[in-house]
Order: structure tokens, then sequence, then C-alpha cells
């Protein structure tokens, strides 16, 4: 099981002006695409052979087009079989890779 998990701050949220439901919007419409359930606000999961990929290519994805996404998070993870990875220490090294 792949499990990418959402967590956003709160009051960065009001401050940034963007609503919870506004930044799920584009993975649950990538769930939507890919066949990934939401089982409760801002927790989608995958089974299967393509589950890590499918679910996980949405990180790149959102955070080269919008890279101050997980600056408005407290938590974002990705779990692969109980095997946690933080996603916002993940984004923060590819961004300074790049810029490097």
């Amino acid at each position: 099981m792949v499990t990418l998990t959402f967590v956003f701050n709160q009051d960065k949220l009001k401050n940034s002006g963007y609503t919870e439901d506004e930044l799920l919007h584009p993975m649950r419409e990538h769930a939507k695409k890919y066949d990934i359930s939401e089982k409760q606000s801002g927790v989608f999961s995958k089974e299967g052979k393509d589950a890590l990929c499918v679910v996980s290519m949405f990180i790149p994805q959102i955070t080269k087009q919008y890279t101050w996404y997980v600056n408005l998070m407290d938590k974002w993870t990705l779990d692969v079989d109980g095997e946690v990875e933080d996603c916002i220490q993940t984004t923060h090294r590819w961004v300074n890779e790049s810029n490097n």
C-alpha cells in the first residue's frame, strides 16, 4: 500500500488566501486519473504494482509547478508499506540541488 498524506498548516493557509480544498484539488484530479482513493481528507492511497509510481509522481509535478506549495504544510509524507519518507525535507533538498 502506498499512501501520500497532506497536513496543511491552518495559520499559513489563512495568511496565503488559499483553502485546503483548493490546494488538494490538483491531487484529487491526479487521483481520479490514476484510480487513487482518498480515504479521508488529504490521505490518498493505492495498492498494486503501479501504486508507488502513480502516487509519488504527483510530488515533483506539484512542487515544480508551485514551488511555494510545500511551505504551507506541517506534514507531507509518502508511506510505502510502512516505510515513511518526509516529502517536505525531500522537496527542500531538490530545490537546493536544482539551484546549485
